[in-house]
């Protein structure tokens, strides 16, 4: 797995560096059962699901964080990015995120189906997001006439 700052990286942080973050955190027993092949695994599809979210994060061409940024600001950026994607490991660990089924089915209104009321986890880790949220970019509502 490539690591920030190589080029072409993969993930925020190494495995040492997650396993490290974890040992500071409670209930995260699917963690430290996990191999290191299914470890690094979880680590990828965590820096892929965070991809998915518009980040207001300036980076310079190769990728890494631009060059404007103190060194201060620079840091708590990527541990912040580093502890949601722990959190996302953690979430994608403990949850089947890929087979997620819908609860209800509606016809147009004609006809509504309620199915199974099981509780359902987010496709994102809530503390992930929370600790995401000063980075990610507020959507623009446009209203139109």
């Amino acid at each position: 797995m490539i690591v920030y700052p190589e080029s072409g990286y993969e993930s925020w942080l190494s495995e040492a560096e997650a396993d490290a973050y974890f040992a500071t955190r409670l209930n995260v027993d699917e963690w430290t059962a996990a191999t290191s092949d299914l470890k690094l695994r979880a680590l990828q599809t965590a820096f892929r699901s965070l991809q998915e979210f518009a980040f207001e994060i300036n980076f310079d061409a190769d990728g890494t964080l631009a060059d404007t940024y103190s060194d201060e600001h620079a840091e708590a950026i990527l541990k912040a990015l580093q502890e949601s994607q722990c959190e996302q490991a953690l979430h994608e660990l403990k949850h089947d995120l890929e087979n997620l089924t819908a609860n209800s089915v509606s016809l147009g209104g004609l006809l509504s189906v309620k199915l199974s009321s099981d509780a359902k986890p987010e496709r994102y880790s809530p503390r992930a997001v929370a600790i995401l949220r000063p980075l990610i970019k507020a959507r623009a509502v446009s209203r139109y006439r």
